[in-house]
């Protein structure tokens, strides 16, 4: 469903939460802006976010929230609460970097709107009739913080969970892929590469094998199935046959069925690669498997009335609407209502995972977004406190 879908539909908050939710932006401006350019200026790997769990945390504290540090079970995740009523929303923070890239995905744009949107609740919560959970997800790039958190019980009794994300265009209820990761080990044995190679089992051969293997397989994959890898350790020595290598392999796919399909057939190849070679495997399971996205029409319609209230114009993309990429809040979408929204920075031609998109999640357009999208979701939350028709399905 598209965000233009829902353009013409009326707003589910009323013009006084329209003047409080401005106001708010403004008082919370250079504090928030602040946070995004400190959380980009010093990127953290998943599960290690100590210093950005610690900003977002602190930040909140200030503005009256009671934070819950290592919320969870988890060292860099939080819960921020405020507020009181029937009603209950968590906004997400990310804040987890990418090896080699840093903020490249734009997670400080993320925690920064994430926290700004709480700050701008705060206090007006109580008088709507509504609770407001500001929760800190540490690793969205690798192993799926969101599906500990609501493993964990993070989500229990809440109407909606929302977010926000930067992108090169606008698309307000985007789809994604269901994602697993593996980490695969080829075992052989060592020998001298010239005066005896013969007694040597290479490993070498059998990850390029299995890599050779998948990229012939691309050719036959249903839609949206997608294979990535990269061999990650290829040997110790020219002259000493490879005793064990390591490829890294992401899978997705559009559905769960088309995950399960898309495992038998790439273990296939590399299993297949490993009996060629006369090594041994071992594919391990990384972290968690990601859901598909699956976006709320309701809250779609209400972040969509937002950001038409706050003057932001929609930006889609002239190619079309993107399908690709995959996040732990798929799993948090089936699991309750929930709003993924994507929000230009204006980057285009830079895109996500680029050094140069890393760059323009510090500039004035990323800075706007989080502002925007700090006041969209806060007008989102109270337009679920205001109308609880928002969240049915």
């Amino acid at each position: 469903m598209t965000s233009s879908e829902h353009q013409s539909e009326p707003a589910a908050f009323t013009d006084a939460d329209l003047a409080a939710v401005r106001a708010g932006v403004a008082q919370w401006r250079g504090p928030v802006l602040e946070l995004s350019r400190a959380v980009n200026a010093d990127p953290e790997l998943a599960y290690a976010e100590h210093r950005a769990a610690a900003r977002c945390a602190d930040l909140l504290e200030s503005g009256g929230f009671v934070v819950e540090r290592a919320a969870y079970g988890l060292d860099t995740a939080f819960a921020a609460r405020a507020g009181a009523g029937d009603r209950h929303v968590v906004v997400c923070a990310e804040y987890d970097a990418l090896p080699g890239v840093g903020h490249a995905c734009g997670h400080n744009v993320i925690a920064a709107s994430a926290v700004g949107a709480g700050l701008v609740l705060a206090p007006l919560a109580e008088a709507a009739g509504l609770r407001v959970t500001v929760l800190g997800t540490p690793a969205e790039e690798v192993g799926g913080g969101k599906v500990d958190l609501l493993r964990a019980g993070a989500f229990e009794g809440a109407d909606a969970a929302v977010m926000m994300h930067p992108t090169p265009w606008d698309d307000y209820g985007p789809e994604s892929l269901a994602i697993e990761e593996w980490d695969v080990t080829y075992r052989g044995r060592a020998s001298h590469a010239s005066a005896a190679p013969e007694l040597g089992l290479n490993a070498l051969d059998g990850v390029v094998a299995g890599y050779q293997a998948v990229a012939m397989l691309r050719q036959h994959l249903r839609p949206f199935q997608q294979v990535h890898g990269i061999i990650s350790h290829g040997g110790d020595a020219p002259n000493v046959v490879p005793e064990r290598t390591e490829a890294k392999y992401y899978l997705r796919a559009r559905t769960v069925a088309d995950l399960e399909d898309l495992r038998h057939r790439v273990r296939a190849c590399l299993e297949g690669s490993a009996i060629s070679t006369g090594t041994g495997i071992e594919v391990e399971a990384v972290g968690n498997p990601y859901l598909p996205l699956q976006p709320h029409a309701g809250l779609v319609a209400a972040f969509t009335a937002a950001c038409a209230a706050l003057g932001r114009p929609f930006t889609p993309d002239p190619a079309g609407a993107a399908f690709g990429g995959s996040t732990d809040f798929g799993d948090v979408s089936q699991a309750l209502p929930g709003l993924h929204a994507d929000m230009t920075i204006h980057s285009w031609p830079a895109v996500n995972h680029t050094h140069e998109f890393a760059a323009h999640c510090v500039t004035e357009a990323a800075d706007a977004t989080v502002l925007d999208a700090a006041g969209a979701l806060a007008l989102t939350a109270l337009a679920v406190a205001r109308r609880p028709d928002v969240v049915l399905a």
